[in-house]
């Protein structure tokens, strides 16, 4: 029978250090395991680059008589940002959003948060579009700070900012005549900052180091027209992106994975695209796939694509695709776009007036619901936990609890993991507290096998996955197109094994040739190398005893990765040493001349105790023989970063320090 846990308060804590402070996450600390240094350096660069370029491409589009922005056929805003001189060409910005249609509402599966009162209070969401939204509007009144200062907004129509910014935050009331409250936003009650695309990295890097903002959405992208003519299909489904950065414009695919991997708490949002029924030549050689460039296939981004409104949910074929959103896969198979939303006839603010409604399609509509999601899940998670969760979490709760879509179980290159389930995520979190479901964010050191055993005491469905930030990856130099060159940089592994038999299950993944990407079956089961999110699941998991593996291949770049787990369907009980390792409280941190571990006593002796530096570098070992060893003398460490390994019986636990 398991001992009595008894938690151990050491008394040698400070005078005055509360038992909130242990367990609160405080801004300081959020901001401390964000690379402000370097991202604030970014920053700047990109700021002195983007608006260099923007007025060079201003000067030779007024040289040669083309537009510098304006509303195309199609109803999207454009603007010119950059000029490659090589091929001398100018490239356009361009929203993502349709002709208007007929009007629905967009909720998926919201309004279960709504009843728990998490509608955004206290939380802020960046917005950066064509221009700003229109911050006098009744659905936003009061909610809105514009960025950019008067004068310095760029596409003159606001009815696509607008429209976005309502699909995330509109009060409740919003919806205008006789449809009061069919405009309301995800997150009815949250602030919203309001920025324009020029000169968005700059703003993204210098917004990441802000404690305040957790989650950004960016409905727009580069003109896949221009892109295909100056450049060629090549582009297509390529990482771009190098160090010292290839002019595709001002933004790619390594560009935006940079910030991300700098700022951990910051979750990007980027509608896929909308140039499925656009590029028929482009379409017809790849049969609809092949689409995303650029944000779209970042590693650590949720891109988003777009599918018809659904009226009740009842299986994988409820969902339909639009007609226009891009798909991927990415040219070496990952699986992009990440998630899907309803984008099909959304029915929100327009910015021409401030009791204006109307009613938009596009990716660029089904983005900000999911960013108004994610939103509401760290409100939630907060509320919970007293902490917020890193973008690899949320990105890993993302996949693990999206809705079936499409002709196959899994992911695959037209819906990513699925539809997003808003409600799914949350009861994850709810039960967080208990047994029921797992979310832990922890650091595998290079090498390292973690294990984390547990019983299941019935048959039911089994599911794991992890998600990581992948440091920022290089574009190839071959010219050739779909060239295959893997973008992922840590290289990391999940499988589930039955201890009772010895059975293995391994992730979803794409299979890796062209010729399979067909709609019923373009996912296999099997080691994934390519993903930076893998989902172990198992239908009708018998009772035994399991446990969940975590390794990686080769080396780590940095000798370590950051990465979250997201687990349910175990319904048994962790093992003691998993149970004990999970209630540890590390504290303080930022560290100074020492660290304290706080947990279970008794289980803690035996335990071994790691400390490497950020060179992967082991710098302290030692084995918990008494309470006297749960202090740790930190007096001689260097400012930096370190990782604290504590480990008993195959099972550990890591935590990230800072001093």
């Amino acid at each position: 029978m398991k001992n009595k846990i008894t938690k151990l308060f050491l008394v040698l804590m400070i005078s005055g250090f509360t038992a909130q402070a242990q367990t609160e996450k405080s801004k300081q600390e959020i901001l401390g395991e964000t690379n402000v240094e370097f991202l604030n350096n970014f920053a700047k660069v990109e700021k002195e680059f983007s608006e260099k370029q923007y007025q060079i491409a201003v000067d030779v589009a007024n040289r040669k008589g083309l537009p510098v922005k304006g509303v195309n056929e199609k109803n999207q805003n454009f603007e010119v940002v950059s000029y490659d001189p090589q091929t001398d060409n100018l490239l356009y910005m361009l929203t993502t959003n349709n002709v208007p249609g007929a009007s629905s509402v967009n909720t998926i599966k919201v309004k279960y948060l709504h009843t728990l009162n998490i509608k955004g209070q206290g939380m802020l969401v960046g917005e950066w579009d064509g221009n700003i939204a229109r911050a006098t509007h009744d659905g936003l009144k009061g909610r809105v700070s514009e960025r950019n200062a008067p004068g310095q907004t760029t596409v003159k129509d606001k009815d696509h900012a607008s429209h976005v910014a309502g699909t995330i935050a509109a009060s409740e009331t919003a919806g205008g005549t006789n449809r009061t409250g069919q405009a309301m936003g995800m997150a009815p009650m949250a602030n919203l900052a309001s920025y324009d695309w020029i000169s968005d990295l700059s703003e993204m890097a210098t917004a990441a180091t802000k404690d305040e903002l957790l989650v950004s959405n960016h409905s727009y992208g580069l003109d896949n027209k221009v892109l295909a003519s100056n450049y060629g299909v090549k582009i297509f489904g390529r990482y771009t992106g190098t160090p010292t950065k290839q002019n595709y414009g001002i933004q790619t695919s390594r560009d935006y994975d940079i910030i991300a991997n700098n700022a951990p708490y910051y979750t990007i949002v980027f509608a896929a695209g909308n140039d499925r029924d656009a590029m028929p030549p482009l379409n017809n050689a790849m049969a609809q796939r092949d689409l995303l460039v650029n944000s779209g296939t970042s590693k650590n981004l949720v891109v988003v694509a777009a599918i018809n409104g659904i009226t009740t949910y009842t299986g994988a074929s409820s969902a339909t695709m639009s007609t226009f959103s891009n798909w991927g896969p990415t040219d070496d198979f990952r699986v992009k776009p990440d998630i899907s939303a309803k984008g099909v006839n959304v029915y929100s603010l327009l910015g021409s007036g401030n009791s204006d409604y109307g009613v938009m399609s596009g990716t660029s509509m089904a983005a900000p619901s999911v960013t108004g999601a994610i939103t509401l899940w760290q409100q939630l998670y907060k509320e919970k936990t007293g902490v917020y969760m890193r973008s690899s979490t949320v990105r890993a709760l993302m996949a693990h609890t999206a809705l079936e879509a499409g002709a196959q179980e899994g992911p695959d290159y037209m819906y990513g993991w699925g539809i997003f389930n808003t409600e799914g995520g949350a009861r994850v979190i709810e039960n967080k507290p208990t047994d029921v479901s797992i979310i832990d964010e922890n650091t595998l050191i290079s090498g390292q096998v973690q294990e984390i055993k547990f019983s299941k005491k019935d048959v039911s469905d089994l599911t794991a996955t992890i998600a990581w930030n992948d440091p920022a990856g290089e574009e190839t130099s071959s010219q050739t197109a779909n060239f295959y060159a893997k973008a992922l940089v840590n290289d990391l592994d999940l499988k589930i094994v039955n201890t009772d038999n010895n059975t293995e299950y391994f992730p979803y993944k794409l299979k890796e040739k062209w010729a399979d990407m067909q709609p019923a079956s373009s996912n296999e089961k099997g080691i994934n190398s390519v993903d930076n999110i893998e989902k172990v699941f198992i239908a009708n998991a018998p009772a035994g005893n399991y446990k969940v593996v975590i390794s990686n291949k080769g080396s780590l770049s940095g000798a370590n990765q950051l990465y979250s787990l997201v687990m349910t369907g175990h319904n048994g009980k962790l093992s003691v040493e998993e149970e004990m390792l999970n209630t540890l409280k590390v504290y303080p941190n930022p560290i100074k001349d020492y660290v304290l571990i706080e947990g279970d006593s008794q289980n803690l002796i035996s335990s071994s105790i790691n400390v490497y530096d950020a060179s992967g570098r082991n710098i302290l070992s030692r084995n918990i023989k008494s309470e006297q060893d749960l202090r740790i003398d930190t007096s001689s460490f260097s400012s930096g970063f370190y990782i604290l390994n504590i480990e008993k019986n195959g099972a550990a636990k890591t935590f990230k320090l800072i001093k």
